[in-house]
Parts: structure tokens; C-alpha cells; sequence
């Protein structure tokens, strides 16, 4: 059934790209390369519209067939679809960095209301509510969440496989755990809609996702980590291994730019990824060396976050130092050249 669920989210999603293109085309709606561009010429760009619609679909369907997940239709369909408007407004015209993070905090705390406050902290002695501290804590996680996707969203293929292992990774480890569609449905419509849209967005790329798919993927991550943990195998500490990748890119480079002084709203081509893209100048060849590492690296230590839930903050401390470490010593955030175009392929 997951995979029936999985095939038909990916077919809706792979036409609704195709017409999001044929659209984008004709409206002008493009990404018009500069000289942090990663892509050569001009590309349509919203194409992540369709990983929202199916999902949001999926999510709102869910919340009127299952009883008491209320919640969910409130917290994903609510605040989902807050993120993605914002998102899509900026992919048309532009859109003011104050309004949008106004947005996304609003997102947030609806997400928050909805669930009745941040889910309890696991720790070894056992979980552990944070109060106000975890209120705030748990805005900024969401906060960064949907951002950090944004950020990592810059080559052909990236965001959108991190989504297929993520939303993939965490419905397989609830498998058989008796956890409520509630948070499933969306996870497998997110994984196959992302499949769908992978079909246009792998190297070269036909289409980009734009901060409408990419800040809404962000959001339904963190979404589904808070619904789900407390109430299966999953634990906050899974969900942040599955995600360890992007969130050591991420979030070393910003602390970078930072102590640098830099301006972290403005763009850039400092993150490992795109470091990586100009050295090996191949999108295909980062897309698929991120994809390993989740395989390899970031999906056994996540498997043993759930074998061992007692010890998920040792584990995942042991997961994300290394990946930390070596975004630092990648030199993530430090000055470089500001031309990520690659000569081969096109990218976001």
C-alpha cells in the first residue's frame, strides 16, 4: 500500500510539474542566471508547487478520514500552505526578508498550537519538557528548517533527494509500529511527489523547485519530526541524523559567514555543496555523493536511534560531530569564487 500510495503521488506530481513548466514558460516566470548562478541559462523555476499541492492534499484528505488529527490538517495544511505562498510570491516578484520570516514564525507557532506545545526532549533518563525555553528552541528549529532547505536548494537534484530519503528513511523506520496515518500519509505523498518532481529536476535540470517547494519541504520535515516523535520509534534525535547532512552544510556556513561578518540574507556560493560543484564541476556527481553519505553514513546511525532510543543524544552527537568537522575543514562559508556555474550542466 506504501508503495501504491508512494507510485500515485509521484504520477500526479510528475504531470503537475509538466504543467507548472509549460506555465512558468509562458508567464516568464524564470530563473535568469548571475554570477552566482549555478545554471547556465535561463530555467522556469516553481516546479516545487507540485510537491505542496500533492502533499497538502494528502494531508487534508488524512485529517478528514482519521479521527482526532485535527491537529494535523491545522499544523500542515495551515502552516504548509503559509510557507509555500510566501515562497511562491517570492519566486514571482520578489518578496521583503522581514515579511517572510514574519511568515515563517507565524508558521511556526500555528504548528506549535496545534500540537499543544513542543514535544518532550528524550533523554537517557527519560523525556523532558524544556517549558518556554522549548517554545523557543522549537520556533527556531522550524524557523531554520524551512530556511535551511532554501539555502540547500542550489544545485540540480539536491533538495529534492534529500526529501525522497528523509520523508522515505522516516516512514520505514515507523513501519510496523503502529503509528496513525495521521503523519504517514503525508510523509509517503511528500517522498513521492518529490520522486515526481525529481523526474524534471535531476541533472540537467528542466525545471527548478523555487522557495515554494523548497521552504514548504522544509517545513513538513520538521512538522512530521515534532507529530511523530513521542508516538513511535522516532525520535527528534532520528529525525535530526536523517537530516544531519544539510544541517551540518547549513548551518557551518552560516556560522561562518557570521563570524565573518558577512550578511547572511544575501547570496552566496560558500556552502560544501557548492564548494564541491565548482572543484568536481558536476551537479550529478554532488547530488549522488550527498545521496551515498545519507545511505551509508546518516541512515545506520538513525537506524540506532530507534534500536536505542535511550541513547539518541549520544548517537546522534556521534553522527553529526564528523559531518560538522568536515564541513568546517571543507572550508563551508569561507570566501571562494563566486562563480558556481559548472560547464557541463545546468543547475539551480
Amino acid at each position: 500500500m506504501n508503495l501504491l500510495l508512494c507510485a500515485v503521488s509521484c504520477l500526479i506530481s510528475w504531470a503537475l510539474v509538466g504543467f507548472i513548466r509549460r506555465m512558468a514558460l509562458n508567464v516568464g516566470m524564470m530563473d535568469v542566471p548571475n554570477a552566482r548562478s549555478s545554471h547556465q541559462s535561463p530555467t522556469p523555476r516553481g516546479g516545487g508547487l507540485a510537491i505542496v499541492i500533492v502533499t497538502i492534499i494528502a494531508a487534508a484528505v488524512d485529517a478528514t478520514t482519521t479521527p482526532g488529527s485535527a491537529r494535523v490538517a491545522v499544523a500542515w495544511v495551515g502552516g504548509g500552505a503559509l510557507v509555500a505562498l510566501a515562497g511562491f510570491i517570492d519566486d514571482l516578484r520578489g518578496f521583503s526578508a522581514i515579511i517572510r520570516l514574519g511568515v515563517h514564525v507565524t508558521a511556526a507557532c500555528l504548528l506549535l498550537v496545534a500540537m499543544g506545545g513542543p514535544p518532550a526532549v528524550l533523554l537517557s533518563h527519560g523525556p523532558i519538557d524544556l517549558g518556554v525555553f522549548g517554545w523557543v528552541c522549537a520556533v527556531i528549529a522550524i524557523v531554520w528548517s524551512i530556511n535551511l532547505f532554501n539555502f540547500m536548494d542550489g544545485i540540480d537534484g539536491l533538495a529534492a533527494t534529500q526529501a525522497v530519503f528523509v520523508a522515505g528513511a522516516a516512514v520505514a523506520l515507523q513501519s510496523g509500529s503502529g503509528l496513525s496515518g495521521a503523519q504517514q500519509l503525508p510523509l509517503l505523498a511528500l517522498a513521492g511527489s518529490s520522486v515526481g518532481f525529481l523526474l524534471w529536476n535531476f541533472p540537467p535540470a528542466k525545471i527548478f523547485m523555487g522557495d515554494v517547494g523548497s521552504g514548504f519541504i522544509g517545513f513538513a520535515l520538521v512538522a512530521a519530526a515534532f507529530l511523530t516523535s513521542g508516538h513511535g520509534p522516532t525520535t527528534i534525535w532520528t529525525w535530526l541524523v536523517l537530516n544531519g547532512l544539510f544541517i551540518a552544510d547549513a548551518t557551518t556556513t552560516l556560522l561562518a559567514r557570521l563570524i565573518r561578518g558577512q550578511r547572511i540574507h544575501e547570496a552566496h556560493c560558500s556552502h560544501i555543496y557548492q564548494r564541491l560543484c565548482r572543484r568536481w564541476e558536476s551537479h550529478r556527481a554532488v547530488t549522488i555523493c550527498y545521496c551515498v553519505i545519507n545511505l551509508l553514513w546518516c541512515l545506520p546511525w538513525a537506524v540506532a536511534t530507534v534500536r536505542l532510543p535511550a541513547a539518541g543524544p549520544m548517537l546522534a552527537a556521534a553522527a553529526l560531530v564528523p559531518l560538522f568537522l568536515a564541513a568546517s575543514i571543507g572550508g563551508a562559508g569561507g570566501r571562494g569564487s563566486a562563480n558556481l556555474r559548472a560547464p557541463a550542466e545546468s543547475d539551480e
